[in-house]
């Protein structure tokens, strides 16, 4: 179960979404503008938003700017009237992670959900397992830059007429090709979720679309079908 917030000033959306979310088994949160829905984030844990594009006062471009401003990092799929090409970039643009046109039907808030959590999902675990990796090649790095550091040390004044033996290479380059092989299937896993958007691969990913390119065409490329 997820907790939504849903950001609308039209009294029926925001009881059909109300409805589809908890029908869903999610927990809803219900906001008429933007002010109030600040006023919620600033109370409660939200696992995503769902916000109109136009409303009175503050827009919903508007509403990601301030999130951005004020370091929430809670995912949002925009609701617009527009279904031009021109107006979905500009609501992705922006930082929305998905969008819905109107009229609301139950099914696409559905599928716009689901697949909002399991990119969020996705976005946390590679987050996670990223930390862990850089923990794992820094412990494992370690003692092989510390006896580097003493061979070079003891060797150069020599203990008892010998060298200190060097440290095995294989020590950093195995730790190096692990981290390279969970590298590539963070990546594989971001574009299947991302359907091989690769603007969208290396936002989840936190890094650039250039460095994802780098990685994609670089040596040990990854071949994407």
């Amino acid at each position: 179960m997820a907790t939504i917030l849903h950001v609308d000033d039209e009294p029926s959306v925001g009881l059909l979404l109300e409805h589809t979310l908890s029908r869903a088994g999610h927990r809803s949160l219900g906001a008429g503008n933007v002010l109030e829905a600040l006023q919620i984030l600033s109370r409660e844990h939200v696992d995503l938003i769902i916000s109109d594009w136009q409303m009175p006062g503050l827009t919903g471009l508007e509403l990601l700017a301030l999130l951005r401003r004020e370091s929430y990092e809670v995912p949002l799929v925009m609701l617009t009237d527009d279904a031009s090409m021109e107006h979905a970039a500009a609501t992705i643009k922006a930082g929305a992670i998905d969008y819905i046109t109107k009229p609301v039907k139950p099914q696409q808030i559905e599928l716009a959900v689901d697949h909002a959590l399991e990119f969020v999902r996705l976005r946390r675990e590679n987050e996670t397992l990223r930390q862990e990796l850089m923990k794992s090649r820094n412990e494992r790095q370690a003692p092989a830059r510390n006896a580097a550091f003493m061979g070079g040390a003891v060797g150069s004044i020599g203990v008892g007429g010998a060298s200190a033996p060097a440290v095995p290479p294989e020590a950093v380059v195995l730790t190096s090709l692990n981290i390279d092989e969970a590298e590539r299937a963070l990546i594989m896993r971001a574009l299947e979720v991302t359907k091989g958007n690769r603007t969208r691969t290396a936002e989840l990913l936190g890094i650039s679309v250039r460095t994802l390119r780098n990685k994609l065409n670089g040596p040990g490329r990854i071949e994407v079908a």
